[in-house]
Parts: C-alpha cells; structure tokens; sequence
C-alpha cells in the first residue's frame, strides 16, 4: 500500500506525457504535436525503429499498469506519441514531412476508418494504444508514396 500511491503518480505522469493530457481541448493534438517536435529535433533518437518499438511496447504496458476509467480516456495520451512516432519512424526528417506526417497522423487517429475503430474494441492498454499504432502505419505508408515527391 505505501508503494502504490507514488507508483500510480509516476505512471499517471507516463500516460499523460508529464501532464499534456490535461490541456483543455485537444489534448491527443497536443501530444502529437509534443511527438512531432521531439522527432524532428532528434530524429536519431525518435526515428529508430527499435526505440519505437520498444515505446510501443512500454505504452501498452504503461496504459495497462495505470487506474483508469472508461475505455480510453482523453487524458491518456502517450498513444498518441507512440502512434506519431510509428507515423515518422524511417523516413527522412524534414520539416515539411513532419508536418505532413503530423497532419496524415491525426487525420487517421480522429476519422478512424477501418480497422483502426475495430481496434479500439481490444481491452485494456492494447487497445488505447492499438488504434493509434494502426493509424500511424496508414499515414507512414502515405507519406513514404509522398516522400518520393518531397
């Protein structure tokens, strides 16, 4: 009992990205946004497929780990950055793709077409994170047939 209350502190700062989940309004833009930033900046770090992931992986479990309610809660946004991460992971970091990639991104997370809402139907951490991954691989895959083009 006495480890519980700061481990779930620590994890509800994982989850919600130091806090950026509880920005009024458009919090998953705000993360994704966080994401996009942190990729162009260091592109060698951000943009490794191990590194991603590996951050895909620790967000699933992280999500699980973490109390919350309802099935995904707007404040937890580190799905967000896994997904943003998935969308860049690869490709060649110019602003203009990041911007793109930024744009494809949360076109996908916010319409999501099939299979990404299907995805949203899994319980528990793979599920909240899922559907963000899956639209990260649609917008990286249309920005690697636009990459050919910027």
């Amino acid at each position: 009992m006495g480890i519980q209350r700061p481990l779930t502190r620590l994890l509800e700062s994982v989850v919600t990205c130091l806090y950026v989940g509880y920005l009024p309004l458009a919090p998953g833009t705000y993360a994704s946004a966080l994401a996009a930033a942190a990729i162009y900046l260091f592109p060698s770090v951000f943009g490794n497929m191990l590194f991603v992931a590996s951050f895909v992986l620790f967000s699933m479990i992280s999500v699980e780990l973490y109390p919350y309610e309802g099935r995904d809660p707007g404040y937890i946004v580190i799905d967000e950055l896994a997904g943003m991460w998935v969308t860049l992971a690869g490709h060649r970091i110019t602003l203009l793709r990041t911007v793109i990639g930024f744009a494809l991104f949360r076109l996908f997370d916010i319409a999501k077409p099939f299979p990404i809402r299907h995805a949203e139907r899994v319980k528990g951490g793979a599920g909240i994170v899922a559907d963000d991954v899956i639209a990260g691989v649609f917008a990286s895959l249309i920005l690697a047939v636009l990459g050919r083009y910027l």
